[in-house]
């Protein structure tokens, strides 16, 4: 029915790291981000939010877990809201520094 909304993630990034500044040995980074996301509308303008999410790099190892959050519509082309995320990882592929565990701020605007 209307009231929910699934949707997927899917990003791969290629590269190598090199712990030393201009020196020692290369590492491969290649990572790839996957997640799947549900939302369920309730009381016509909030929507529940849960996300399964997974991390995986070639050399640094396997991460997972969930976030979830509560938006809201304020008007018919934005919504705001708030989460938390479980996991220590972001979907920002360019990022190892594994600290973003704890509260987000969600702001989403069409036109």
């Amino acid at each position: 029915n209307h009231h929910w909304e699934f949707a997927g993630k899917l990003a791969r990034r290629e590269g190598e790291v090199r712990y030393g500044r201009l020196e020692g040995q290369w590492a491969d980074s290649a990572t790839t981000f996957a997640a799947v996301q549900t939302r369920y509308e309730f009381a016509e303008t909030w929507h529940a939010l849960a996300e399964y999410r997974w991390l995986g790099v070639r050399d640094g190892g396997e991460r997972q877990g969930f976030l979830i959050g509560v938006d809201r519509d304020i008007g018919r082309n934005f919504r705001v809201g708030v989460g938390y995320n479980f996991t220590e990882f972001s979907d920002d592929l360019t990022n190892f520094d594994y600290d973003h565990k704890g509260w987000f701020l969600n702001l989403v605007g069409t036109y």
